[in-house]
């Protein structure tokens, strides 16, 4: 067997325990900081990305209230649509929320645009 730590890789003799993954404690800790730090960033990251849309309602807010807008303005923003923090449903309509703004399809590729 090979130590499961990504800067290791030393063969582990089976003669102690036959199900070990990594060589010593010190591998097991360190590989476990690295998913963390990898956990961390992706965490981050998507954060970063909640802000960035949330931040895009809010001047498409302050611009056009809650009146339809075409949903060709906000390609240019190449906003990720499947991003969203809440859902709940208002006037029969479904709204999906990223932070305090949200939004609901409408007809011929319209959208409004909702604050909490």
């Amino acid at each position: 067997m090979v130590c499961n730590y990504r800067f290791c890789k030393q063969i582990i003799s089976t003669y102690k325990n036959g199900n070990r993954r990594y060589c010593d404690q010190e591998c097991y800790e360190s590989e476990k900081r690295e998913r963390s730090k990898e956990n961390y960033q992706a965490i981050k990251q998507l954060l970063k990305e909640i802000k960035c849309t949330e931040s895009i309602f809010r001047n498409f807010y302050k611009l056009y209230g809650s009146t339809p807008i075409n949903s060709n303005i906000l390609k240019a923003e190449e906003i990720n649509w499947s991003l969203m923090t809440s859902f709940k449903e208002i006037d029969g309509q479904n709204v999906r929320f990223v932070g305090s703004y949200g939004y609901s399809k409408l007809e011929n590729n319209y959208i409004k645009l909702y604050k909490l």
